[in-house]
């Protein structure tokens, strides 16, 4: 970087360029932990430590993104904190309350993370990658979040959904039946049976319509107002070609 660069500019584009590799990487970590690894079967031989060590890294990836803007990024720590240091607690303590207690400060954290990333999505600016990967990332905490808000629901009431011979003893069992709400798809393994159960998954089917149709429509205004202001700066900058009389 050039050194005579002034050292205000400079740290911006040092935050800008971290807080995009950030994003990218947590993006990455969403992709692996929701779709590659268990397509793999990586998670088969042991998964309440899967489920643990990827909570965790998706913490700490969150709180990294988050630094970008300081506001956001101590109660992005401190729920990342409380949330992590649940989800381990279960691991030694299996009680229903600390359960419990796991599902909900997860939600919290989906919750800030979904912050930090609409932050950087609809602030104003031109449509650039790292927009799109955040949009992307939101989409894909969305049905985490709902994953967590179906474990809970299940744990207050463990008939609210007939699980059919699933094991939904952890959060990331409810990962896919999200997905699978989030695109109305659906999913045959596990089925609705409470009235509050039924209510999450449409509310869930139209959070994620609504999600895409918002999204769509933020980034085509924000293109279109990219372009006519550039066009004001070209014209603005373009010396005239009229003589003086």
């Amino acid at each position: 970087m050039d050194p005579l660069m002034p050292l205000k500019t400079r740290d911006l584009l040092t935050r800008s360029w971290q807080s995009q590799t950030n994003l990218t990487l947590f993006l990455l970590l969403l992709i692996l932990t929701a779709f590659v690894l268990p397509a793999l079967g990586f998670e088969k031989n042991n998964l309440p430590l899967y489920d643990r060590v990827a909570a965790t890294l998706v913490a700490v990836m969150a709180t990294a993104i988050a630094w970008g803007n300081r506001k956001l990024f101590l109660p992005t720590s401190l729920v990342a904190i409380v949330a992590i240091a649940f989800r381990w607690a279960t691991w030694w303590w299996p009680t229903h309350t600390l359960g419990l207690w796991s599902a909900s400060t997860g939600l919290a954290l989906i919750s800030m993370i979904m912050i930090v990333l609409l932050w950087q999505v609809f602030r104003a600016g031109p449509v650039t990658a790292m927009r799109i990967q955040g949009a992307i990332a939101a989409y894909l905490c969305l049905a985490y979040g709902w994953a967590h808000a179906y474990h809970i629901a299940a744990l207050a009431d463990p008939n609210s959904f007939n699980a059919a011979g699933t094991d939904i003893s952890l959060s990331i069992h409810w990962v896919n039946y999200s997905f699978g709400m989030l695109t109305t798809i659906g999913y045959s393994g596990i089925t609705a049976v409470d009235p509050v159960a039924h209510t999450l998954c449409s509310a869930e089917a139209v959070t994620g319509q609504l999600y895409l149709a918002v999204l769509v429509a933020r980034l085509v205004s924000m293109h279109i107002s990219a372009e006519e202001h550039s066009k004001q700066e070209r014209s603005r900058s373009r010396p005239s070609n009229q003589s003086p009389d």
